[in-house]
């Protein structure tokens, strides 16, 4: 854990940015995101060679290593963009959401709560996720996002404070699973970010060619309380624009076993999300140890039927 002084200094630089988002026009906000990207990439180097990894895992046999540095570069620009639209999200009402964002497959959320029950939106840390979360709340949705306590005390509440703002409520992963449940229970959307490594009690699934541990939670949740899993992911478009991208709900087969349930739905979520990384790789957060667990002999022993 960082120390009281770097938590500190890390909130002021982090709150600096807030206040200058704040009033900047947007194509300024937009400059400045891959201005911060640019300098992360080139200059401090967070992560660097962790992306650099996980791009050589994911392209290295069809992208040289110029080609993967171009698509590291883009990725961090990409990712200041996203770091400086979040903290303006509080200068956004609903109407400026549902006009920057755009939706593609509202009929499935539609079909969803005609039901009457809730459902899991199931997505990733790609493109401008918090965007996808602020427009699935300007459709009236009672959409509620998983999210991880921050050591940081004050970067977390300043972080959730946002989301508050923008019509997203938060459950904590550390908090009771029957937080969740009761969620579902009042047909209530539950938002998860499935895209990192899930250690030796994950799913071990191809992504991108390589074995890689995903959560079973929102597989095991939907076979569980049998609700659909409704999976999206949000693309850049020109002038600062968004494309939030949903597919149709992915169902238990009740007549599988749970652990064949839990398997069948965590492959086509993993799927869902190999073919949006296909379409815009850069939109993925590198920065994560994706295939730092690797199955065992016993993993695979298990996971064979």
């Amino acid at each position: 854990m960082a120390s009281r002084p770097r938590m500190l200094l890390d909130f002021s630089l982090l709150y600096s940015l807030y206040q200058l988002a704040r009033p900047l026009p947007r194509s300024w906000l937009l400059a400045l995101g891959r201005g911060v990207g640019s300098l992360v990439w080139r200059v401090i180097g967070y992560r660097r060679e962790v992306v650099r990894g996980n791009l050589e895992l994911a392209f290295g046999d069809t992208l040289d290593q110029r080609a993967r540095d171009d698509l590291a570069h883009s990725f961090y620009r990409n990712l200041g963009m996203t770091l400086m639209e979040f903290l303006a999200l509080p200068r956004l009402g609903r109407g400026d959401i549902l006009d920057l964002v755009e939706l593609e497959g509202a009929e499935h959320l539609d079909q969803v709560r005609r039901e009457g029950r809730g459902a899991l939106l199931v997505s990733a840390h790609f493109g401008n996720w918090e965007y996808l979360g602020s427009r699935a709340a300007a459709e009236g949705l009672p959409v509620n996002f998983l999210v991880k306590s921050q050591h940081n005390e004050r970067v977390d509440r300043m972080q959730n404070a946002i989301r508050a703002g923008a019509g997203v409520g938060v459950i904590r992963s550390d908090a009771p699973l029957t937080e969740m449940v009761r969620a579902l229970r009042r047909g209530e959307f539950v938002g998860l970010l499935a895209d990192q490594d899930a250690g030796r009690d994950g799913v071990f699934t191809d992504f991108l060619g390589h074995e890689a541990s995903v959560f079973r939670g929102a597989a095991y949740l939907s076979w569980r309380l049998d609700i659909p899993i409704v999976t999206g992911y949000i693309f850049r478009r020109p002038g600062g624009r968004h494309l939030a991208r949903l597919d149709s709900p992915l169902r238990p087969d009740r007549n599988l076993s749970e652990a064949e349930a839990v398997r069948s739905l965590t492959e086509a979520h993993v799927r869902r999300l190999e073919a949006a990384v296909a379409q815009a790789p850069d939109h993925f957060f590198w920065v994560h140890r994706r295939w730092k667990t690797q199955p065992s002999v016993e993993d695979v022993t298990k996971e064979t039927p």
